[in-house]
């Protein structure tokens, strides 16, 4: 997504790509769950929640099934055992939660979430929890109530694997990029539309250019560039507008950190990669050794307009807007689409944090990420914008997970 990296170099410019939806390493975003998505709509008031019963572990998946996570007993104290729950406002998680609700709408209510994770039920088993979700969002909600909503209707389950008890949580977000129609020396390049032809498709970085297909827009090199890192972002015209571009598809050709070349070349080092040190790069060495170093990484991002509603976010793999600090993109082999977490972490507070401060989030399943792998390993969508982007580029800390199930789902599976 973008230009706005405040320090992205312990992320994409080291190779350690973490942006998801949004990522050039991403190309092929898993098929939801459903399709045709449709929009909740409950007349009948909130239902009365079941009572809380107590589980035990699942039984394990058939042999076939990829690996899943163990999923443990949980304590008997419930809410009450997650450290920050009673100060977090869940606000965005409900949000998220609502809108991926709004896909399970069409679908077969007997199906499963997904047919390798029987512990996680059929559409049918979170309908009571959609529409009561539903319900609460439309009469703006304060936080206090959202978080006795979640407290009826769901049960909190310890996530762990074999060999670990916490994973690793990163951060992404959606960028702002300036923008023009007409391109001039300082926005003189590209964004492109997804050419029709195959061949055109195919060609490397260095062959690509603005009569190999459409132009959207024209932007800064390396905005353009690190847009393409995150795959998404919003397009700053001078006139006003502001139109979101995303993921159209790719080149397929492998993705080269830029600044892992710099590394190697020894011009930079690894506490120095960020985005401003290879922008000040680009601009000591001039156009051409920019756009030479540009070119080494052949993988090249296509993207299409699309209109922005306010408050949404890009389209997550769950194809729904995501939902900054609700939503985080997952290992879909463990975790399906629209299921719900509590994470306990450590967030930045501001730009440049790394140390950042020890808490809690509740979030959705809802995106997917090439680098995002095991059981453990989330993505947290901070937003969109600069703010967004600061916090997003020092987020990098442990995590550990707790699954929140539908109480009755949990009931039936501790029998």
């Amino acid at each position: 997504m973008t230009s706005r990296f405040y320090k992205f170099g312990l992320v994409s410019l080291l190779g350690f790509t973490t942006s998801c939806v949004t990522v050039p390493d991403t190309p092929n975003f898993p098929t939801p769950d459903v399709e045709n998505p449709g929009v909740i709509a409950v007349a009948e008031p909130l239902p009365t929640p079941p009572s809380a019963p107590v589980i035990k572990t699942p039984p394990a998946p058939p042999s076939e099934a990829p690996p899943v996570p163990v999923i443990e007993a949980p304590s008997p104290s419930g809410f009450n055992a997650l450290a920050h729950w009673s100060t977090h406002d869940p606000s965005p998680a409900l949000n998220a939660f609502v809108r991926g609700c709004a896909t399970w709408t069409n679908v077969d209510p007997s199906a499963q979430l997904n047919p390798n994770l029987p512990q996680y039920g059929s559409y049918e088993d979170w309908r009571s929890t959609c529409q009561s979700a539903s319900v609460l969002q439309s009469v703006d909600p304060q936080a206090a109530d959202i978080r006795r909503f979640f407290e009826s209707w769901f049960t909190p389950v310890t996530l762990t694997i074999p060999s670990a008890t916490e994973g690793l949580l990163t951060g992404y977000y959606e960028p702002e990029v300036d923008v023009r129609v007409i391109p001039d020396v300082t926005y003189s390049e590209p964004i492109l539309a997804k050419p029709a032809s195959a061949a055109t498709l195919a060609l490397p970085r260095s062959d690509v250019s603005a009569q190999t297909s459409r132009v959207i827009a024209y932007g800064r090199p390396i905005d353009v560039f690190f847009l393409q890192i995150q795959g998404s972002g919003r397009l700053k015209y001078s006139d006003g507008r502001i139109l979101r571009a995303a993921y159209a598809g790719n080149n397929g050709k492998p993705y080269r950190s830029i600044g892992g070349v710099l590394i190697q070349r020894g011009e930079l080092t690894r506490e120095q990669a960020s985005k401003q040190s290879i922008e000040d790069w680009m601009a000591r060495n001039g156009p051409q050794a920019a756009r030479d170093l540009m070119n080494e990484n052949s993988r090249y991002i296509y993207f299409t307009e699309q209109a922005i509603r306010s408050g949404e976010g890009p389209q997550g793999a769950m194809r729904v807007p995501l939902t900054g600090m609700g939503a985080i993109a997952v290992d879909p082999r463990y975790h399906p689409y629209g299921s719900l977490y509590w994470l306990e972490t450590t967030l930045p507070t501001y730009g440049g944090d790394y140390r950042g401060t020890p808490t809690g989030v509740l979030v959705t399943a809802q995106d997917t990420g090439s680098a995002i792998k095991g059981a453990l390993r989330a993505d947290l969508f901070f937003g969109s914008g600069d703010a967004a982007g600061h916090l997003a580029g020092v987020q990098k800390h442990s995590v550990k997970w707790t699954v929140l199930l539908p109480t009755a789902l949990a009931a039936r599976q501790a029998r």
